[in-house]
């Protein structure tokens, strides 16, 4: 099982917690899962298999809905650290 971990921040850079990031796009079949971001805005999701993702965070501050993404590469088990921020 491969795996995608990161980071949602805000604007400023700073974390962002209870964030839910999920799968939005990726090889083949792929499970059906979503993380909440812990205090320091860290998450990680199990993907399918290697391959080409697309990450996807929302966030409900403020009575604001905000949703961002990223693409992530997962090679070998794994993708490089994932940086996901919202404006």
């Amino acid at each position: 099982m491969a795996v995608i971990s990161g980071v949602v921040v805000d604007a400023d850079g700073r974390p962002v917690p209870d964030a839910r990031v999920y799968l939005a796009a990726g090889p083949g079949s792929f499970p059906d899962v979503a993380a909440l971001t812990d205090d320091e805005g860290r998450f990680t999701l199990a993907a399918g298999t290697d391959g080409g993702y697309t990450v996807e965070c929302r966030s409900e501050r403020g009575g604001v809905s905000q949703v961002a993404g990223t693409a992530v590469t997962v090679r070998g088990g794994s993708a490089g650290p994932v940086e996901i921020r919202l404006a």
